[in-house]
């Protein structure tokens, strides 16, 4: 736009930046612009009714009041500069002002200008887009900021449903090679819906509602595909930087997930890798300590609702149960959800078979402490397990790795049924001092011996060696017989002992409440009481 010099284009240029022969001075956030009326006119609309309405004297000097507020200084100052042929640098920090300015002063010829410069740089595509509402700062023009973001959001929908469209099947991440010259179609999406969830949450929750309402989801071929359980770790742990951008790529999956599942049974859309996967990544999220309140309080519903439509077909999993990284009460609610449901006893014993093998893991790692292990445990009854191998293994990891308790080991020990153990494993069990010290084990043991020894007869023979057998056998009995006494007679007193101290913590919490109750009263009495100083 700018004229050749000496021209009356490079005339108008030279007086917008002298100031000379100026005869209106606009007035904007106490800075003084000096102005020609003639391309004011000429461009703005706003002017033109201030000139017709107004006598030229009181427009000899113009306050932007209305404006102040909006925009800078320098997006006016350009805006001006149009006015006088002067054609606009737009960047993504300013074309917003820039355009705002045009609206409020009905420049029709510089909104065209930037509509230009955004369907050109802004909206040409979904990077561009992201990029730019990445650095957008409202204006608080309704008309200027729902143009822009709405088309930036538009696009961006567009180039998510284009991607999801083409990602015929998802593939594992290929560090070695260059993401800007070789992408797959599953590296765009998972590129594309990261850079969605750093984006403002305005727009992050704009985009979500968008590919929703176009019903959109990875195809059935991607859904049930190996690799979809590798895609999703991928994405939400290192493609996406920060626990927000994590949080937002979890419930963008879910929502497509929770509009398009059937409701009946929920592997007929997507396989349960996809369904496990995104509640493993939902649960270890919902743990983090750097999530708002709001934040949470979704993933929450989030991880209720996956909860449920897994924990409804838990027998019905692609993989074992033990292989995702649910925490113990991810494991309860599951396992909770799927009792509700009416299957048969075979069903019931190979989830509790699962159960109990997700007990040895958290055991192997100590992520789980003895409470949810006992309540884990205890989902099933004792008829579901008829082997307790991996239940004794699972046990004897948490003790000697974590170092529990007296009372926490013998509540864990409890829960093993001696006759229950494979031959090899009962063997072992019988070496380890930890575990046959515990009262029901070595009661158990002993009552199984005694039983043996009542089984055998007496020696006929008048040997040596027969009746040093009888001998033996009497002794055994005996010491059985008085080991099983010394046991009752201890659990007796434990059961006291135990009474005794609970009475005895009670007594001491009431003198504790007695001495308080007279420290309050006492001090009650003394707040009447006033010192002075003994020259007054």
């Amino acid at each position: 736009m700018s004229g050749k010099e000496g021209g009356f284009d490079g005339w108008l240029q030279r007086v917008r930046r002298t100031g000379e022969f100026s005869d209106i001075t606009v007035v904007l956030k106490n800075e003084e612009f000096r102005l020609h009326s003639l391309p004011l006119l000429n461009a703005s609309t706003y002017f033109r009714d201030i000139w017709s309405s107004s006598s030229p004297s009181h427009t000899r000097v113009l306050e932007l009041q209305d404006l102040a507020g909006k925009v800078d200084l320098e997006a006016f100052s350009m805006a001006a500069d149009f006015c006088y042929c002067i054609k606009p640098h737009y960047t993504f920090e300013n074309v917003g002002g820039i355009r705002a300015v045009g609206q409020f002063l009905g420049m029709p010829d510089l909104l065209e200008s930037t509509k230009k410069y955004l369907y050109a740089n802004v909206f040409g595509s979904w990077r561009l887009s992201a990029a730019f509402l990445e650095k957008y700062q409202r204006v608080e023009e309704v008309a200027v900021d729902e143009y822009i973001e709405t088309r930036c959001v538009r696009t961006i929908v567009s180039g998510c449903t284009k991607a999801f469209v083409e990602t015929r099947q998802l593939c594992a991440p290929m560090s070695s090679l260059n993401w800007k010259t070789v992408q797959s179609p599953s590296q765009t999406l998972s590129e594309i819906l990261a850079r969605v969830a750093h984006l403002p949450d305005r727009y992050v929750q704009d985009v979500i509602d968008g590919l929703v309402k176009c019903h959109l989801n990875l195809n059935i071929k991607s859904r049930q595909g190996r690799y979809v359980r590798g895609w999703i770790d991928n994405l939400i742990n290192e493609e996406c930087k920060t626990s927000r951008s994590r949080f937002w790529v979890i419930v963008c999956l879910s929502r497509m997930l929770q509009k398009g599942c059937s409701n009946d049974r929920p592997w007929l859309e997507l396989s349960s890798q996809y369904w496990c996967a995104l509640l493993e990544n939902t649960d270890r999220l919902a743990a983090n300590v750097d999530l708002d309140e709001e934040m949470r309080e979704k993933l929450n519903d989030i991880k209720s609702f996956l909860e449920y439509r897994i924990g409804g077909s838990l027998d019905e999993i692609d993989e074992y149960l033990h292989s995702y990284r649910f925490s113990p009460q991810t494991l309860l609610s599951l396992v909770s959800h799927f009792k509700e449901k009416e299957v048969g006893e075979r069903e019931r014993e190979e989830v509790a078979k699962e159960v109990d093998s997700c007990l040895w893991s958290h055991a192997e790692c100590g992520s789980i402490s003895p409470a949810d292990f006992c309540s884990l445990f205890e989902l099933f009854p004792p008829s579901f397990r008829q082997n307790h191998d991996i239940l004794y293994k699972a046990i004897k990891s948490l003790v000697e790795r974590h170092r529990l308790g007296i009372e926490d080991a013998q509540m864990l020990w409890r829960l093993v049924d001696v006759f229950k153990l494979s031959p090899p494993v009962y063997d072992k069990a019988l070496k380890n001092p930890a575990f046959l010290c515990q009262p029901h084990v070595l009661e158990t043991v002993l009552q199984k011996y005694s039983q043996e020894l009542e089984q055998i007869g007496d020696a006929e023979d008048n040997t040596d060696r027969g009746r040093e057998r009888q001998n033996l056998k009497q002794i055994m009995h005996k010491v059985i017989k008085a080991s099983l006494t010394l046991l009752e007679e201890n659990s007796r007193r434990s059961k006291e002992i135990i009474e005794l101290q609970k009475q005895y913590a009670a007594l001491i919490r009431g003198k504790i409440d007695v001495v308080r109750d007279s420290c309050e009263s006492s001090s009650k009495l003394l707040k009447p009481l006033s010192f002075t100083h003994p020259t007054t």
